[in-house]
């Protein structure tokens, strides 16, 4: 999945982190490092989703709704594409709330 599908996803209510993932960690230091190997070109991991239309409890204030149909759960990659929202949208994820320790240190 491309980078600009992804976040098309999650502001489209498709992409979806699941409560049970750890919070976002991830420092300035970290966002560098990823624009820096995104920029020469290097590998920077994967993203892992699962798709599904009974997903499990999800981060964030929006409720799940079967009318959607499928979703697409974010299982590996978290950190990555929080960063890249952040980043690109200049807002924090729907996912998360300004209550997150981090996320409150970034000013994007």
């Amino acid at each position: 999945m491309k980078i600009t599908t992804a976040l098309e996803k999650i502001d489209e209510h498709q992409l979806f982190v699941p409560a049970f993932q750890r919070e976002y960690v991830w420092k300035r230091d970290d966002a560098k490092q990823l624009i820096d190997s995104l920029i020469k070109e290097y590998p920077t991991g994967t993203m892992l989703t699962w798709e599904t239309a009974n997903p499990p409890e999800l981060k964030g204030p929006h409720k799940y709704n079967k009318k959607q149909g499928a979703v697409r759960i974010l299982l590996d990659g978290q950190q990555r594409i929080t960063t890249l929202y952040m980043l690109v949208r200049g807002e924090i994820p729907p996912y998360y709330t300004q209550g997150c320790s981090t996320l409150r240190t970034w000013s994007v």
